[in-house]
């Protein structure tokens, strides 16, 4: 039984069909990529997945259990951290707890657990514009565990950095996934991001998007560090664009 399953999502809006006939899978402790070009559907996907929308057509199952149109289950992080500015990242991170019941002490205590696991000791008391691009989204990844630690949704989570930040959070993620263990789909237009953190990567293409190919990455994600510099990177690199202009020529 896989952790997390779409099976044939057809959504439209109005005369338009955005995507059709979507079926993904995503086990235990994977991290599994959505790649592709703005329009093909992806945030679409995931507004279906997390239950913001009901699928015209489709199911998602989480743990065998049919979700559809269920919010709550699936936790969801968007491209912006979404901080409050005016709550402490100790009260940021620790809202979800307080949404589903938890007093603040208890919700402070058990989100102080994993500070240090994420590279946010010393920033409990201290606010959002304090912190830099990189702790913030460190700050969010974590509010978004402690929101569900089932399975994270993640919309192009690095997009906003700079270069050289991205670099160091991408060898900080692939750490601090391996520890925790969380079952993520996350959404980049980034073929270098996606090779270098996923297990495997779904190719969506067109307009209404559907998936176009999958790639399996061989490399454990523990030895990728360096990997963007190997023969093997390169490889998956021109497998993945050779794929994506196919779909250039067929819409030219």
């Amino acid at each position: 039984m896989h952790k997390l399953e779409t099976q044939n999502i057809t959504m439209s809006f109005g005369n338009e069909t955005i995507i059709r006939d979507i079926s993904i899978s995503v086990d235990q402790g994977e991290l599994v990529c959505l790649l592709g070009v703005s329009g093909s559907g992806k945030t679409t996907l995931f507004n279906c997945i997390s239950g913001i929308y009901t699928p015209d057509s489709g199911r998602v199952l989480l743990d065998g259990e049919d979700i559809t149109g269920t919010t709550g289950r699936i936790s969801y992080m968007l491209q912006k951290d979404l901080l409050l500015p005016y709550k402490t990242i100790e009260d940021n991170v620790a809202l979800p707890l307080i949404i589903r019941g938890a007093s603040r002490d208890e919700a402070r205590a058990r989100a102080s657990e994993y500070f240090e696991e994420f590279g946010l000791e010393g920033t409990q008391t201290m606010y959002p514009k304090q912190l830099s691009g990189g702790m913030r989204q460190r700050a969010a990844l974590l509010r978004t565990y402690l929101f569900s630690d089932n399975v994270a949704l993640l919309d192009e989570p690095f997009s906003a950095l700079d270069t050289i930040t991205k670099g160091r959070i991408h060898r900080w993620y692939l750490d601090v996934m391996e520890k925790i263990n969380l079952t993520t789909v996350f959404i980049t237009h980034d073929i270098n991001e996606a090779i270098l953190l996923s297990d495997r990567i779904y190719i969506m293409t067109g307009r209404p998007g559907e998936i176009k190919s999958e790639v399996r990455i061989k490399t454990p994600r523990s030895d990728r560090h360096g990997y963007d510099l190997t023969d093997e990177f390169m490889d998956y690199k021109r497998q993945i664009m050779g794929i994506l202009g196919e779909e250039k020529r067929e819409t030219e």
